[in-house]
């Protein structure tokens, strides 16, 4: 090897000349990277927590804001009865520091609530069956004529609808009978896809005139435990008769002649209900004027403790929940503890 001269370097030039070529290739060599910071949870969280609000406010802003007053009105041998002006109807849970309710209820109506039966029972014009179940058809899509379905109740699905009724023959034989309504025409196990007046339902979506119906999961069969008419009337319905009197020109509901009879809402497939056959309770929060004197509980039962504190008749407070059991329905107040906004009882419906 020669250098630029013709010369053949000496050793000491050779060193030199290898030192200089690594100078040249660690020069290249990216620096070692500098060690990120340690994220501090906190600022995680805060991220988290701010980045919750801004989508928040996004969404609260695309809503139309409306103003709604009700209020609870008593009808003769009805059901709970809210009767709400220009109540909105919204789908979303937004996230709020408000205590709000976060399930919209809805109650089908009776008879003597639509039009399309003159605001009296089906029956009234009726030369026979003074008595019918007041049936509300639940249709296969969002529209109308797209008729009902039928569900298929296996042998789980079957027990379970006779713990229900305390498996009593006489009610479960006129429970499944072809004639009487729930298994019109075909008889069980054939489900038709249907509710009564008075009953309870949560809607899953609302497209326009239609709602999407929450029904139990079918695959998924209830417990007796916690799924009955009592912990979810909106899951467990009950058999719901209507009356016309045809002496006193009024409409009144009465149990099957073999006393309370109950299914549950189960469909195979998705369920839809005009929205003009539903009522919605009022949005919450709300405020509320007593009509009658109550004592203020500690859970939702008549049988539950009370404070030792009573609401008191033209006393005004504020609901922030519904818990409906059964044919009652209670509210919660700001401070968790509850009052009855509905009792129907042996003399009749209280508010």
């Amino acid at each position: 090897m020669k250098d630029s001269t013709g010369s053949v370097p000496t050793h000491g030039k050779r060193i030199l000349i290898w030192l200089a070529a690594l100078a040249l290739i660690l020069a290249c060599v990216p620096a070692t990277a500098t060690p990120a910071p340690t994220l501090n949870p906190n600022d995680i969280n805060l991220l988290i927590k701010q980045t919750a609000d801004a989508a928040s406010i996004q969404t609260l802003t695309a809503v139309p804001t409306f103003t709604s007053t009700a209020t609870f009105t008593a009808t003769p041998k009805d059901t709970f009865t809210p009767e709400p002006t220009n109540t909105p109807i919204s789908t979303f849970v937004l996230p709020t520091i408000t205590p709000a309710q976060r399930v919209q209820f809805f109650r089908v109506k009776h008879d003597s609530q639509l039009a399309r039966y003159h605001y009296k029972a089906r029956n009234a014009d009726w030369s026979l069956n003074p008595q019918t179940p007041e049936t509300v058809p639940l249709f296969a899509a969002a529209r109308p004529g797209s008729g009902t379905q039928r569900t298929f109740l296996n042998s789980a699905w079957g027990n379970y609808m006779d713990a229900l009724n305390g498996f009593d023959q006489h009610k479960l034989v006129y429970l499944k009978s072809s004639s009487t309504g729930l298994f019109n025409s075909s008889g069980f196990p054939q489900l038709e896809s249907l509710t009564m007046g008075g009953n309870v339902i949560t809607l899953d979506e609302i497209q326009g005139d239609w709602g999407r119906v929450h029904t139990m999961e079918y695959n998924q069969v209830g417990s007796i435990e916690t799924e009955n008419y009592t912990t979810r009337p909106d899951l467990v319905h009950k058999f719901v008769v209507v009356v016309w009197s045809r002496k006193t020109k009024s409409t009144f509901w009465v149990n099957t002649p073999k006393g309370d009879i109950y299914w549950p809402l189960v469909c195979s497939q998705t369920v839809w209900v005009s929205m003009d056959r539903v009522e919605p309770f009022p949005i919450l929060p709300m405020e509320v004027t007593a009509n009658v004197e109550q004592d203020i509980r500690m859970e939702p039962n008549v049988d539950a403790d009370t404070t030792g504190k009573k609401l008191s008749e033209g006393q005004t407070t504020t609901i922030v929940k519904y818990y409906p059991s059964g044919s009652q329905v209670w509210a919660q107040l700001q401070s968790g503890r509850w009052i009855a906004l509905f009792l129907y009882q042996k003399t009749g419906p209280t508010y």
